[in-house]
């Protein structure tokens, strides 16, 4: 009898083990897919108000811009592949909101261009090392980034494409193997010159925060 006893007690260990483990593969299998790519949409700042003065004198607006209509929607899209739940490597593209800039008539800006505005336009395509932990007793994990982006402006003043660093931190999370979503922020660095007209080669810092789908393959 107490054999039996012994044996039904050992059973039982086992089935309850075998089923511990069974439940703990279940969020290590939200994982087994390492490739992903997929959209973001969020909000987008550059920092070409960085260049108006508080100080609107004449020898100020006769150098840099008066005002500027920036920041609103920004989107892009992103992939990556996770070589292993913690950590993985990434790209990403990002389309900023279009930024206009302002200038005094009497300023050398529409003296060299004869207009007292222009019309640019931001991008950035980085790549990045993506270090992620989980949050206790759940499959959240919390990351950040750091990488290389080249920043682009465009517009008909100046051309450039700048290599500079790109800084994230977020959330995600696998609502099924397939299917992850993230909220999160980043910055990447520009360029200034100290220059007579500082807005001619400005290449703008810029922010965001967004929202991400991606599909897990």
């Amino acid at each position: 009898m107490r054999i039996k006893s012994i044996n039904i007690g050992l059973l039982l260990s086992f089935f309850a083990a075998s089923t511990h483990a069974g439940n703990s593969a279940t969020p290590t299998d939200k994982f087994r897919y390492p490739f992903y790519v997929g959209v973001s949409a969020g909000y987008g700042a550059t920092t070409w108000n960085h260049l108006v003065s508080t100080n609107q004198t004449a020898a100020m607006t006769l150098s840099t811009p008066i005002k500027t209509h920036e920041n609103g929607a920004a989107w892009g899209f992103f992939g990556g592949y996770e070589l292993m739940p913690t950590f993985a490597i990434e790209a990403a593209y990002t389309r900023y909101p279009s930024a206009k800039v302002y200038f005094d008539d009497m300023s050398l800006f529409t003296f060299d261009y004869n207009a007292t505005e222009f019309n640019s336009r931001t991008e950035a395509l980085s790549a990045s090392a993506k270090f992620m932990i989980f949050i206790p007793t759940t499959t959240i994990r919390a990351f950040s980034t750091v990488g290389i982006a080249g920043v682009h402006r465009s517009d008909y003043v100046y051309k450039e494409w700048l290599y500079r660093p790109t800084f994230g931190i977020g959330f995600n999370y696998n609502f099924t193997p397939h299917v992850m979503v993230e909220v999160g922020g980043n910055y990447t660095a520009g360029s200034g010159q100290a220059e007579l007209d500082p807005a001619l080669h400005y290449v703008p810092f810029t922010y965001s925060g967004f929202a991400r789908l991606a599909y897990r393959f």
